[in-house]
């Protein structure tokens, strides 16, 4: 808008019900009370700082991470009533349903666990005996080594862990990578504090060969802030600055709890107008002789097709899409942007009628290595404006499960690939028996009851979730310019491409970067 100027007309077309693409908000009534929870984007996080471009966006929308993280969000509200981490070992993966409450590397809690007396073993020196298991070599030569292995055969290979320690450590990438140790470099998970590195005395920082995401994190990572909504209440003040009469309220606490006027996203007077429920269907340029090429882009709505036309285009989408949609590309472009290949996964909230069983089993917080879902915990409190999240046990509240569909033993995009026609091919019903039978295994020794404790579900399926970073197992090392998502993200003509697929990095600062490049690239030089 600022780029176009306020005489220009702007229409966003979205594919979903909603407005935000990826930063989908779930809202549930429970107890006459409406609480929130992230279906899709968490929230403002980064491996990097961000850019000038992006936090002059966060700043244009009076939104300061630091602030709103000091005035509203209660990390250790959990904390505070003695709920803390656990760990549940189900019977198919470890012989026995078993919730453990604690730190992996104490003794109390693998002396509980169902583990071997070898495993236990091996975990313990794993997690806290200082070894270098790379011996003679300095540091960069070290990091190099690891950035060639798996943590799963640094693990086997390096650190000699018994097989039987490799079920408990499979799933600690599925939250960041979609994809277990198997197919993540050991030199990638070193900046997530997994166990092993402890004796190598690794120079801080990154390396050579290492991901977008675990780099940043050496380097020190970004600010941080979660919505109750996750990022759907950025979204939500874009819309306001865009269209104001549609979101309601003046502030950045306001607009949590703002009810959208839906029917003033696409009136007719609007100089930005959104339509939802509209999905592309081809994008093409062109103009008769020496006229001015125009873009016509045909999507349908309602069970029609419709056209609209304009001077220029952002296509914003999934960019492995693209060459379907604008078949006129050159070949080597919609090559490269086949290439990105996005991330799987499930984000599945369920509504309690209370959280007794998490309060009595002493956990907030509870990795699930061998079942369905891989994470479960508490929805994060944060009160902001006129929201509140719940504080007793006695409360309903909102439970955040997350699944990622791999395969190991497969690459990674492989693996993506199978993950995304599982998910295609999963039935609600499917979805709803997994999350009763886990649930009620794990809690079950805390009273909980699933028949008579859940009251809502909503599993969000994101077949084209994250956007794929690239994988220094798999992935060659690209010169600068010449890899797929550089190249795919070339403009043609009239129109131009962002997502956050087009800098091969799955968070809102790089959406933010590429949309900014995108419009740069249309309008930085005609105008």
């Amino acid at each position: 808008r600022a780029k176009a100027g306020a005489g220009a007309r702007i229409l966003i077309l979205d594919n979903h019900d909603d407005f935000g693409g990826h930063a989908k908000r779930n809202e549930f009534e429970l107890g006459g009370k409406i609480q929130l929870i992230n279906g899709g984007t968490l929230g403002i996080d980064s491996p990097r700082p961000y850019s000038t471009v992006a936090a002059a966006l966060l700043n244009a929308l009076n939104i300061d991470p630091m602030a709103l993280a000091a005035q509203h969000a209660e990390e250790g509200f959990y904390a505070s009533l003695g709920l803390g981490s656990g760990v549940f070992f189900d019977k198919e993966t470890f012989g026995a349903d078993r919730l453990v409450k604690g730190k992996v590397s104490s003794a109390e809690f693998l002396e509980q666990t169902p583990l071997s007396k070898a495993a236990r073993r091996d975990i313990r020196r794993l997690e806290t005996t200082p070894i270098d298991y790379l011996p003679g070599l300095s540091s960069s030569e070290k990091k190099a080594r690891l950035s060639r292995i798996s943590y799963r055969d640094f693990l086997l290979d390096l650190v000699k862990v018994d097989p039987s320690v490799i079920p408990l450590y499979q799933a600690r990438t599925h939250g960041e990578w979609g994809v277990g140790i198997d197919a993540v470099s050991a030199l990638d998970v070193w900046p997530f504090g997994l166990p092993g590195f402890q004796g190598l005395k690794l120079d801080p920082g990154s390396a050579p060969r290492m991901g977008y995401t675990p780099s940043g994190y050496a380097d020190g990572g970004s600010y941080k802030f979660h919505f109750p909504d996750g990022n759907a209440s950025i979204a939500r003040l874009l819309v306001r600055s865009l269209i104001p009469q549609a979101v309601p309220g003046s502030t950045v606490e306001d607009v949590v709890t703002a009810r959208i006027d839906y029917g003033g996203l696409d009136r007719t007077e609007n100089a930005t107008r959104i339509r939802l429920g509209s999905t592309a269907l081809s994008v093409g340029a062109s103009g008769p002789g020496d006229a001015p090429v125009v873009v016509e882009v045909v999507y349908s709505r309602m069970d029609r097709a419709w056209t609209a036309r304009a001077k220029h285009c952002v296509l914003a989408c999934w960019n492995m899409m693209i060459p379907y949609l604008c078949p006129q590309l050159p070949e080597r472009q919609k090559a490269a942007l086949h290439y990105l290949v996005k991330v799987p996964l499930v984000y599945t909230n369920v509504a309690l009628s209370n959280w007794r069983a998490f309060a009595a089993l002493g956990v907030s917080a509870i990795h699930c290595p061998g079942s369905y879902h891989s994470s479960v915990r508490l929805n994060p409190v944060t009160d902001i404006g006129s929201y509140r999240s719940p504080r007793s046990p006695d409360e309903p509240i909102l439970v955040r499960m997350v699944r990622t569909p791999c395969y190991p033993g497969m690459s990674e995009r492989d693996q993506h690939r199978m993950g995304r026609g599982e998910l295609l091919t999963t039935s609600f019903a499917t979805f709803e028996e997994k999350i009763r039978d886990q649930l009620g295994r794990m809690l079950g020794p805390g009273g909980f009851d699933p028949a008579r404790d859940i009251t809502a579900i909503t599993v969000n399926r994101w077949p084209h979730g994250y956007a794929y970073e690239y994988n220094p197992l798999f992935d060659p090392d690209w010169r600068r310019g010449e890899a797929p998502h550089e190249i795919g993200r070339a403009r043609f003509g009239p129109i131009a491409i962002a997502n956050s697929d087009a800098a091969a990095a799955a968070y809102t600062d790089a959406a933010i970067d590429q949309a900014h490049r995108a419009v740069e690239e249309l309008l930085g030089r005609s105008r």
